[in-house]
């Protein structure tokens, strides 16, 4: 096999070993990359359905493995952001649990991160979509997958830094220099990947577990793209097709909801190089002895109903140094040893919440009373009155999201999205300034991309 010259801005495609199957190696801008003997290089990548099949296998290890996996990071510094949680005692997140970003923050290799995975999966698409050499059933179940992770790597672009070029090509020479597009066109796209994905994909998961996407992990995406995008019509339509598909249902037993292929998991992600199942967050938010690691903040462990069994058995507390802290526990283990758990990315019960709000914005007030009251019965609260109004419903799914979906990457997303960021934040963090909502541009992409400018007041 020749070696050949990849030139990726913000990416190498890499080549997929067919014996590891466990992604691409990283690199820097415009490096050159020459093939090794035993894997496959990009004129054979699509030739065959194993060689096919690998390149998108690693496009999901290369997402969900490391400590500073795309998974692990957006659960975590959205977490921080917001005000679910934080390192009690590592102080190197600070700056995230104060809201003190500069450009110049180790953590926002994340976005350098993010693009290199898009690069990835343009590869993939481009590949796919060109490829005569497939059945049609692999072909539209690979390029699918390919499309999805496209879209919700550019959807945690544009919530974490707002405006964010748009590179849906290869072609560095072409992309290398784009400047920053505007938000309202990366959701465009978002849309038009999201659409194209559930046009590909069947109702079956390709896979023995949840792991992988089929057109209802879509179908659940797609809703909550379109609350961001104030589309009612569009989030109840796709939240209904979900809910009432027959394959998924709350778990009653809260102590069950999280572990591997609980019937409330619509998507799950499986970790490359574990054999038995457990989460990373597991790992990052549980202690490992007497003194707490991550800690909720007082006023999400105090927001709960009296008897809301979801801080029964989704918190648990500690006391170090005289206080009381309360962690998350939702994911009961720390290590693989004797695993059965996944990390949960979308779940039944957002999408009743995602529901309730769309058909409040539409003037359904007491059908989506009845949807959030699903919720709130499975974790045995007194349902809400039929009788709300507009304005105390869109209130009660704020606060029912807040506690149901803390640490699963919700929160600080939908403060900014409701306007409501500084009238919350800025009550816990005395540093808060409105345009901390948006994440900085690290240092070195600007100085690479003469085209890029920063958020405001950086």
């Amino acid at each position: 096999m020749k070696s050949r010259i990849l030139h990726i801005k913000n990416s190498c495609l890499g080549f997929v070993s067919l014996a590891l199957v466990t992604g691409f190696y990283s690199c820097e801008k415009y490096i050159a990359i020459d093939t090794p003997p035993n894997a496959v290089g990009s004129d054979n990548a699509f030739t065959d359905s194993a060689a096919a099949t690998a390149v998108v296998m690693g496009i999901y290890s290369g997402i969900a493995s490391g400590n500073e996996s795309v998974v692990l990071s957006s659960i975590r510094y959205g977490a921080m952001s917001a005000d679910e949680g934080y390192y009690l005692t590592n102080t190197s997140f600070d700056n995230f649990k104060n809201n003190v970003l500069a450009a110049s923050n180790d953590a926002l290799i994340q976005y350098s991160n993010l693009y290199r995975r898009i690069g990835r999966t343009n590869f993939a698409i481009e590949g796919l979509t060109a490829t005569t050499s497939l059945s049609a059933t692999l072909k539209n179940q690979l390029l699918g997958e390919a499309k999805f992770w496209r879209a919700w790597l550019y959807f945690q672009l544009v919530n974490y830094f707002g405006k964010t070029p748009l590179v849906t090509t290869t072609d560095a020479l072409r992309t290398s220099q784009l400047p920053r597009s505007e938000v309202a066109d990366v959701y465009k796209q978002i849309v038009a990947d999201l659409t194209d994905a559930k046009q590909l994909l069947g109702t079956a998961y390709p896979s023995l577990e949840r792991a992988r996407i089929n057109r209802y992990v879509t179908s659940a995406f797609l809703a909550r793209v379109y609350l961001y995008q104030s589309n009612w019509a569009g989030a109840e339509a796709e939240a209904t097709e979900v809910i009432n598909s027959g394959v998924y249902s709350l778990v009653t037993d809260l102590d069950k909801v999280f572990l591997m292929n609980s019937n409330e998991t619509i998507w799950q992600i499986s970790l490359a190089g574990i054999t038995t199942p457990a989460t990373i967050m597991g790992s990052e938010f549980l202690p490992s002895a007497t003194t707490p690691s991550f800690v909720l903040y007082d006023t999400l462990a105090n927001t709960f109903e009296a008897n809301d069994q979801r801080k029964v058995y989704w918190t648990k507390s500690m006391t170090y140094a005289g206080k009381e802290y309360w962690y998350p526990y939702k994911y009961k283990l720390r290590n693989a040893t004797a695993g059965n758990e996944y990390p949960v990315m979308i779940r039944l019960a957002e999408m009743y919440l995602t529901r309730a709000e769309a058909r409040a914005n539409q003037q359904k007030v007491e059908d989506g009373v009845k949807d959030i009251n699903e919720v709130r019965n499975r974790a045995q609260i007194l349902p809400l009155p039929l009788t709300l109004t507009k304005d105390q419903l869109l209130a009660a799914v704020e606060h029912e999201k807040w506690v149901e979906l803390f640490t699963e990457a919700d929160r600080w997303f939908n403060l900014k999205r409701l306007n409501r960021a500084t009238a919350v934040l800025s009550l816990i963090k005395p540093a808060w300034k409105p345009f901390q909502q948006l994440y900085p541009i690290p240092s070195q992409e600007l100085n690479a991309n003469p085209n890029l400018e920063d958020n405001p007041e950086y």
